[in-house]
């Protein structure tokens, strides 16, 4: 018997979805019949993943500004309702910690933390009010086991963990389920960008970074998007319906801690 994730009818809203794992998660859940909104701030990268159905509805926006507490407003008044939320965001730069400036830390809130929580908390209201819903925060292995020079990420994406612990408990009552899903090393364009600096900092070449990232992964290569969207799909499914507080690491074993 095929696994029916049940996601077909559902609404589905999608951040940072241009390109990389938001990108691969919209197509997946549009695959299984859903309705996706997808969010970003680059139009054509927005149309091309919207080009590949008819469910896929681009919705062009800085998470960044002030307008990101219109969004789930403007997806309810579009679709009548609003089943899962992907709090999926861009990251910040990766420097030290003594090089990062106040400017920097707060450009890093308004990035990663601020939106999520201006979604998340619209997207709560609405679902618990329908005693239904399921909202998947989309962090880093980094909160879990921080790397050098990833400051501003790491400490925002930490605090993010502890919310989905927090509204798990909160909102279990009204049937809400909240999780978290880390993802490892993944082939993205930032990925690049990120072994492309590590190359830089560190006087080597992007090849001998690039063997050094995939040495510390156990299963010896970097994820592919579309595998981490399968997990995606799978937490925010009707087959999941039990799993709600927990953190899951999409890493090819590359955490080394117990818990």
């Amino acid at each position: 018997m095929a696994l029916d994730l049940g996601l077909e009818g559902k609404v589905a809203l999608v951040l940072a979805a241009s390109s990389g794992i938001g990108r691969a998660t919209a197509l997946r859940l549009a695959a299984e019949g859903a309705t996706v909104v997808i969010v970003g701030r680059n139009e054509a990268k927005l149309q091309e993943v919207a080009s590949h159905g008819a469910n896929i509805h681009p919705v062009v926006l800085d998470l960044a500004s002030d307008a990101v507490a219109d969004l789930v407003p403007q997806v309810l008044a579009a679709h009548g309702t609003l089943d899962i939320v992907i709090l999926n965001t861009g990251g910040p730069t990766i420097q030290p910690f003594v090089d990062a400036t106040i400017d920097q830390w707060d450009g890093a809130y308004r990035m990663l933390f601020r939106p999520v929580v201006t979604v998340a908390r619209a997207a709560a209201v609405h679902m618990a009010a329908r005693k239904t819903g399921s909202l998947l925060f989309i962090t880093s292995t980094w909160t879990k086991q921080p790397a050098p020079n990833s400051c501003l990420t790491a400490t925002f994406r930490a605090g993010l963990s502890a919310l989905v612990k927090l509204l798990s408990l909160e909102l279990g009552p009204d049937q809400v389920r909240v999780n978290q899903l880390m993802p490892g090393t993944t082939a993205t364009d930032r990925m690049e960008t990120q072994i492309s600096g590590r190359a830089e900092r560190n006087g080597t070449s992007i090849e001998a970074e690039f063997e050094k990232s995939v040495a510390a992964i156990p299963l010896g290569r970097w994820a592919r998007p579309e595998e981490t969207a399968d997990a995606i799909a799978f937490l925010v499914s009707n087959r999941a319906q039990y799993i709600t507080g927990q953190t899951i690491a999409v890493d090819g074993g590359s955490i080394k801690t117990v818990f």
